[in-house]
């Protein structure tokens, strides 16, 4: 309790952040300090007000406090605080920040435009609309050092920008403009939010630069650049990971005083995008989408399949990037409506290339249907196996760099590909779809044939994730065995990357093993949302040789999960999948690897299920969990367990839910879910060894081709023994330029003494903190 005062005191003299508890400590104030007369921290809050005697913070206590003698400090300390309740530090903090902007206002520095008299003459390589009404339009260009926005919103009172790793201002890096209603010059005020409440103060360094400004009767419009590093604290790092970048509008007339905001968002993006541009040659395109199927409202998780014919082309032809064709709409009283603010229960949608048939009838026939319920398709679709276009959520699809494309009925004949649909439909609402992917192709062949190979862990149940963990990992390999027998003497080169995985996932990586060796990951992402899942251009691409090993690493916060969460297809379960975009193409499709069944069980202290040995319960895993041929009393126990896992493909989910332990004695008679359930997930010492035991221990692979037959056998090994790459961020890191700092930060001292002394003091207190 005396460390959380000590805390308390240093936030507030060094920070002047809130702290809605503090005066609830000031009692014990006069005890402490006369308890720990001679300690450390005592000596240090003296030695701070005695040489800070002329900075802003101490001009902020009472003379005779402030140039009192250390046991006067002892006596005198309680009263000030009781006396200035926490309002009163948030109104000089307030005061503080209005000093700052009354200085912007006053001076005459060349950052003010006036906006009549300047026309921008950027060209602007990216553009999106921060909310779904397009009332916040935010354009943008870099170089490999600067970045340089061009914010556009409906509002006549401030705007504001921010970045940050949460949906919330707290810690962000903010900047704040206007435009002086009176003279029409625009400003800009580089600003952060504080730790403990939804608030913007000013930075003491002001690192954004402002372009240009100007507003209508309806809009206000700013430009303005920084760096990408700019070596502050107060600022955040814009790299190649995805940012929420926030938006806030101002009342009419709030030019500076920062008051609470009117309207405001966010919405993950990544900023420092490689641009991917369509031939400048016209394009035909390929419309392949689902037609008038109804989603029915009983279905939380629903997956479609339908075979499509590709055009009728005499010659090869080059795919050369796609987007998606959203269209959902929500059935209100029998009949299809347009809702502004409905969203579409699609969730993702992969393009599969078939395998050719000679039993033509056969998939024309399928072509002209409506379609099949994942789990019912014909067994002859498992040769569409090869991935062609994969879409997420949140992505815009993807051209493809101008030396490669995917064959478009590359044998002179017709050819046939599959869309697969995932409807995440937790609401139970029911709609109306025509949602598919637009093909972009062309005659102009390029130079090198392209293909998308699917890798990472397999999707099934035994892909599992404890609760209440901040961060735990899973793996998948693809072998170096599995490259070996399909990949060519040169090797492939990797393009693009899109990493996908659901809503408890927050870090992605695709490592690159070769020997012994960790090389550069060839795609990373460590603030993943699963509402942004664009394709990464992988720079100047990587070269990837047979015998090399790929790994898809996925972290996962599950704290607010109070049970597992199993692998599968729904949004309410987990995915670790990366979809790689390379050329040469070969006949691999997709290369994965699952904990092998007996080891994943055995993990969890099960040796023997009633009705089932181990054998058959891997033969129903490895046939994607489905049911058929079981003993019919257990298959209705199973399926009685699993009303909910069996709506979409299932993967095992109902498996879980029904096999019934045998042995050992203590768990007999449980299911093995309700075994999970109950196991001690808040000791790290568990959870840790489950997840080195599943994640570094022993890996089942596959490796199939794209005509659905195995590139090698399914083995199991162990996970691969290799050197980790190491980074030192601070060797890498070069701050050779100067942040512009305000004057009135300048001509205070001792700025930097302060900024160590609160460092120091909050370091060491804060852990101590949480963990009591």
């Amino acid at each position: 309790m005396h460390l959380q005062t000590v805390l308390i005191l240093s936030a507030i003299f060094l920070c002047n952040a809130k702290l809605p508890r503090l005066r609830q400590h000031v009692p014990e104030l006069p005890q402490y300090l006369a308890q720990n007369s001679h300690s450390s921290i005592r000596e240090e809050l003296t030695k701070y007000l005695a040489q800070n005697s002329h900075s802003s913070i101490r001009d902020e206590l009472p003379k005779n406090l402030a140039h009192n003698s250390q046991s006067s400090i002892q006596d005198e300390l309680p009263q000030y605080l009781a006396q200035n309740s926490h309002n009163s530090i948030i109104e000089r903090r307030n005061e503080r920040t209005n000093r700052i902007v009354d200085q912007y206002r006053t001076r005459h520095r060349r950052e003010s435009f006036n906006s009549r008299s300047y026309e921008s003459g950027l060209v602007w390589a990216h553009t999106e609309r921060l909310d779904d009404s397009g009332d916040v339009i935010l354009r943008w260009v870099n170089t490999d050092s600067s970045i340089t926005f061009r914010l556009e919103a409906r509002t006549r009172g401030y705007v504001g920008l921010g970045f940050n790793s949460a949906r919330n201002m707290r810690k962000a890096d903010l900047v704040v403009a206007w435009v002086d209603d009176t003279h029409g010059n625009a400003q800009i005020l580089d600003c952060h939010g504080l730790a403990f409440e939804d608030r913007a103060v000013a930075d003491e360094v002001q690192n954004y630069e402002l372009i240009s400004g100007f507003q209508n009767d309806t809009h206000t419009t700013v430009e303005f650049r920084r760096q990408l590093d700019t070596c502050d604290k107060q600022d955040t790092v814009i790299g190649e990971d995805t940012l929420q970048v926030l938006w806030a509008l101002g009342p009419e007339g709030s030019d500076g005083q920062l008051p609470r905001h009117v309207q405001s968002g966010s919405r993950p993006l990544r900023l420092l995008q490689p641009l991917a541009k369509p031939d400048s040659i016209p394009l035909k395109h390929w419309d392949v989408r689902i037609s008038n199927f109804t989603i029915p409202h009983v279905m939380a998780t629903l997956f479609w399949c339908k075979v499509f014919k590709a055009p009728e082309l005499t010659r090869k032809h080059h795919i050369v990037g796609y987007e998606p064709l959203i269209d959902s709409r929500p059935i209100r009283s029998g009949i299809p409506v347009m809702e502004k603010n409905s969203l579409s229960p699609v969730h993702h949608m992969v393009l599969y290339e078939c395998n050719e048939d000679h039993d033509k009838r056969q998939w024309n026939k399928w072509s002209e249907s409506e379609g099949f319920l994942g789990p019912s398709r014909p067994g002859e679709l498992a040769t569409c196996a090869t991935p062609i276009a994969a879409w997420a959520m949140g992505s815009k699809g993807e051209f493809l760099p101008e030396n490669v494309g995917i064959p478009l009925g590359e044998k002179g004949g017709v050819s046939y590909y599959m869309l697969e649909v995932h409807y995440d439909n937790q609401e139970l609402h029911q709609f109306l779809d025509n949602s598919g992917i637009r093909i972009h192709y062309t005659s102009s062949l390029r130079a090198h044939d392209a293909a998308l190979l699917g890798a990472g862990v397999g999707v099934s149940a035994l892909h599992m994730i404890p609760p209440k963990q901040r961060a735990y990992s899973t793996v998948g390999i693809c072998s170096p065995e599995c490259t070996n027998n399909t990949m060519p003497e040169e090797g492939i080169n990797i393009v693009s990357v899109l990493l996908h995985a659901h809503g408890t996932a927050r870090k992605i990586s695709l490592k690159h093993i070769r020997g012994n060796e960790e090389l550069p990951r060839i795609s990373e992402e460590n603030n993943y949302d699963a509402r942004y899942q664009q394709s990464r251009i992988v720079p100047g691409g990587r070269r990837f040789f047979k015998g090399d090993t790929l790994i898809t690493e996925c972290t996962y916060d599950s704290s607010s999960r109070d049970k597992p969460i199993l692998g599968g297809y729904s949004a309410t379960q987990e995915m670790c999948l990366s979809f790689v975009l390379y050329y040469p193409r070969t006949e691999l499709a997709g290369c994965y690897s699952m904990t092998p069944v007996v080891e994943f069980f055995e993990t969890f202290g099960v040796k023997e299920f009633y009705g089932l040995n181990m054998m058959e319960v891997e033969k129903i895993f490895l046939s994607s969990g489905t049911l058929d041929s079981l003993p019919p009393q257990l298959e209705a126990n199973i399926r009685e367990h699993s009303v909910d896992g069996m709506q979409g493909d299932d993967q095992g989910v109902g498996l879980m839910k029904g096999l019934v332990i045998k042995d050992p004695p203590e768990f007999r008679n449980k299911t093995f879910m309700a075994h999970l359930n109950e196991m001690p997930w808040v000791e790290p010492l568990l959870t840790e060894q489950i997840e080195k035991t599943l994640s570094k221990g022993w890996h089942m692979t596959f490796c199939k081709r794209r005509d659905d037959s195995w590139g090698a056998p399914i083995q199991i090994q162990n996970y691969p023994n290799f050197t980790e790459i190491t980074r030192n961020e601070a060797s890498e890191k070069s701050c050779n330029y100067k942040s512009v700092r305000l004057p009135s930060m300048t001509t205070t001292g001792g700025t930097a003494s302060r900024n160590t002394l609160a460092a120091a003091i909050l370091a060491v207190c804060i852990p101590i903190i949480v963990l009591r």
